[in-house]
């Protein structure tokens, strides 16, 4: 873990009362909530520290700045790592209120961080938003979602980069022509023509493509899951800084819940499948199709890193499934989960039905010509 991470004092307190400030995003400032006092807090922009894939993490790789408690849901089994005199009423990934006190560590110390930079009140207002433009959505639902609260979370993501050489084994496809004899009706008479088509010759091919990856980006958390946080990605990575307690201060963060190898594993698929296209494109510089058979691929230089995002979380259950809102803590995105009202759906059929059979009915009796008329359901 960095030089300055392990040099940050174990707490923090508001310079004029005392008390425990928070992060603020709105002026991405810190903000004493019981003075209102506010004072800066420097944001190192220097490149964090990465580190060998082969090498375990150390001890100081556990210290968070500051004294940091767990507390674990009863209901879903998430894990939440809160600063000192902070506490939970409720889980943020299930919106259970079993939230017990868990006495594990909260584990390898992020390297970066994203601040939450959308405040509370914006991140509302897109879910609410988001929430009206749910047509199909159950009534209950809606205000079952409304009144569930919504939680900044600081979610924790492996970055990798690696210096990657893939060799492969393909086929080059060629395409080349022939005339052929057809069939054909001219002027009511069958005659037979020449007609030229194109065919490919397929040949065995290989070769080797190399690319260097920066931060592929793995979620730690598995909660959530890809489909759902794909929703209000991405990140703007290049608003990275350093960790500091400061920032999780009047927010939460997950403990990750994928260790540094698994996502590891994760992320080699994602660079093989860029690799795959690449190895493709090679090909295609010297033939007209391209099929990729066999990929080998070498990494090397590989290194990871932790960092924290932003997220507001909201979750809600109906008829038994928990379902969730999330909004990007750096741009304010919001996506999520909703369940669909059949009743809902149906009514919608039934009145483009009765329109269509309306319109259908008025230009018979016009004696015009019916339209076709096609409905799309949205």
């Amino acid at each position: 873990m960095s030089e300055a991470i392990r040099e940050m004092s174990r707490t923090f307190s508001c310079p004029k009362c005392g008390g425990r400030p928070v992060w603020n995003p709105s002026d991405m400032r810190m903000k004493c909530p019981y003075c209102s006092a506010e004072f800066e807090v420097t944001m190192d922009r220097t490149p964090p520290t990465e580190y060998d894939i082969r090498t375990a993490p150390t001890a100081q790789a556990l210290n968070w700045g500051e004294e940091k408690h767990m507390v674990r849901c009863q209901a879903c089994g998430a894990q939440t790592i809160l600063g000192e005199g902070e506490s939970a009423t409720f889980c943020a990934f299930c919106g259970s209120p079993h939230v017990l006190e868990d006495q594990s560590s909260a584990g390898i110390a992020p390297e970066s961080v994203i601040p939450f930079q959308v405040p509370g009140d914006r991140a509302v207002s897109s879910f609410r938003s988001w929430l009206k433009g749910k047509l199909f959505a159950p009534g209950k639902a809606k205000k079952m979602a409304v009144l569930g609260q919504i939680t900044g979370v600081y979610l924790p993501h492996w970055t990798y980069d690696s210096d990657t050489v893939s060799m492969y084994t393909g086929q080059e496809g060629h395409y080349y022509y022939v005339e052929v004899p057809v069939t054909v009706t001219r002027n009511g008479k069958t005659v037979r023509e020449m007609r030229r088509e194109r065919r490919t010759r397929w040949v065995p091919t290989r070769g080797t493509v190399a690319q260097h990856f920066n931060d592929i980006l793995i979620a730690g958390s598995r909660r959530l899951p890809e489909k759902l946080l794909n929703k209000v990605r991405p990140y703007d990575l290049s608003g990275l800084c350093r960790y500091r307690a400061e920032f999780l201060s009047g927010f939460s963060a997950e403990k990750a819940g994928v260790d540094v190898n698994e996502g590891w594993d994760s992320a080699q698929q994602l660079i093989d499948g860029t690799m795959r296209d690449l190895a493709r494109r090679d090909i295609l510089r010297r033939a007209d199709e391209a099929r990729v058979t066999g990929l080998d691929s070498q990494h090397s230089n590989v290194t990871y890193k932790l960092t924290l995002l932003p997220m507001y979380l909201s979750s809600f259950t109906y008829k038994s499934k928990v379902y969730h809102v999330l909004v990007n803590g750096q741009s304010g995105k919001c996506g999520g989960e909703s369940p669909i009202s059949a009743v809902r759906v149906a009514i919608l059929v039934i009145a483009l039905a009765l329109i269509a059979a309306g319109i259908y009915y008025m230009m018979s009796r016009s004696g015009g010509t019916v339209p076709d008329v096609t409905y799309m359901i949205p």
